[in-house]
């Protein structure tokens, strides 16, 4: 083999291996952010479980203090309004990490068929 050979080699080696740790970070960062993703839908769920407790004590106090039940029921209802929101982008996140997962057993598949 020549030097040129030998250089040409080397070099088609580097960019395959540059390739694949540009996709193995590639990989990294798609993991991470939806691990992110899976742990916003669960601090989103909390949240909305928080708010529906709340509106549910706003409910009973309201029906316990008549003389502060106008004040009660708007914050029930504030509390319902912001609990709906909340379980809506979880269900948002949730449907994002589904088709990610849809994406990933798709690839897993057609790298086992192509073996």
């Amino acid at each position: 083999m020549t030097d040129g050979t030998k250089q040409s080699g080397n070099t088609a080696d580097n960019a395959n291996q540059d390739g694949l740790t540009a996709e193995m970070k590639a990989q990294e960062r798609l993991e991470s952010l939806l691990q992110t993703l899976g742990e916003l839908q669960s601090y989103l769920e909390e949240r909305g479980q928080h708010t529906y407790e709340l509106a549910q004590k706003f409910i009973a106090n309201a029906q316990r203090d008549p003389a502060a039940r106008a004040y009660d029921e708007r914050q029930a209802t504030m509390l319902e309004y912001q609990h709906y929101i909340w379980r809506e982008i979880a269900g948002r996140v949730g449907q994002i990490l589904m088709a990610s997962g849809e994406v990933d057993a798709a690839a897993d598949d057609g790298e086992k068929n192509d073996v």
